[in-house]
């Protein structure tokens, strides 16, 4: 094959690449978030590019999280190594399938350790050492031409004490992401209890470009007082739109409602967006054509106009 001809080819395919993700941004209205967590990369991979009858999962997406980072004592970040040490070019591998796919990838900063959640972990980076945290992280999201950063720092119990020290963090770090044209996004507990939670919103939402409801299992269509999603919206107020529901890719039913029910539910309200929780969607129920018809619908559908940025794409966590 001649220089030319190869020339002509990689140029077709860049430009190919191109006009795929524009057309993909084209049709984003809402966020559907997965994430990748540190233990099943390989499956994460596979599945990422599986097709759910003439639906690629990977079309219905907006964004994914790649669970890969930890903060140390003294404000850094360091790739996660107590599984399986991950590496530079796993990231560089899925920061290049979300751009030939028009799927935003970002950094997500995580607290759990073998002892379970660690918020002295999380204080000693984002309240101890703020501002060499913050360096970390944006410097990091540009170095590896990442999309954003996804704050996944969870405290068990009464952690108002530090609740503004989060929420002085938050708002730094997203001036420095913002100038870079990045995003931001916060994971929060649905309700009253841990930190961050419901409590915390008001002041997160104007620095946020979303923030990532875990409810889980615990919340659902149709549930009574704070477990409803109607609940968790309203409590969003004019921010509402920047709230993205938590489904679990583990259960195909919770809160005696139907996997279907509670997508139907995300996909008929003009505002908030899905969140699934992880990638391996381990529930055959998530595993169908119809599932994968609603979670579009979600993204193509409703949203708020004023959300330029986005431009593609006790309650307990199961982020670990």
């Amino acid at each position: 094959m001649s220089n030319a001809i190869r020339n002509a080819m990689l140029t077709f395919l860049a430009v190919f690449t191109s006009l795929h993700a524009l057309a993909n941004e084209s049709t984003v209205k809402r966020r559907v978030m997965t994430w990748v967590p540190p233990y099943s990369i390989k499956d994460c991979k596979q599945r990422l590019n599986e097709s759910f009858g003439r639906i690629a999962m990977k079309n219905a997406l907006t964004h994914i999280g790649l669970q890969f980072w930890q903060p140390t004592t003294h404000g850094g970040i360091k790739l996660v190594s107590r599984f399986k040490q991950v590496t530079e070019a796993e990231v560089i591998a899925f920061r290049r399938w979300g751009k030939a796919n028009g799927v935003r990838v970002m950094l997500c900063i995580y607290n759990a350790t073998n002892k379970g959640w660690d918020w002295n972990l999380a204080t000693q980076a984002f309240k101890t050492n703020r501002k060499v945290f913050i360096d970390a992280l944006v410097k990091e999201t540009i170095r590896l031409k990442l999309d954003g950063v996804d704050i996944d720092l969870e405290g068990k119990g009464n952690q108002d004490a530090t609740k503004e020290a989060f929420i002085r963090f938050i708002k730094e770090l997203s001036v420095r992401l913002h100038a870079k044209d990045k995003e931001l996004t916060v994971n929060t507990f649905a309700y009253k209890w841990h930190a961050p939670n419901q409590r915390w919103w008001p002041a997160l939402l104007p620095h946020v470009d979303a923030l990532q409801v875990m409810g889980y299992t615990e919340t659902g269509a149709g549930a009574a007082a704070w477990r409803g999603y109607a609940f968790i919206r309203k409590a969003g107020g004019k921010h509402a739109s920047k709230l993205v529901i938590g489904m679990p890719g583990k259960a195909g039913a919770w809160l005696d409602t139907p996997l279907s029910k509670h997508l139907e539910w995300v996909a008929k309200d003009p505002s908030v967006g899905l969140a699934i929780w992880d990638a391996r969607l381990t529930h055959p129920a998530w595993r169908t054509e119809k599932t994968w018809r609603t979670i579009t619908k979600i993204k193509t559908s409703g949203g708020n106009k004023r959300r330029k940025r986005m431009k593609t794409g006790a309650n307990a966590s199961n982020h670990q």
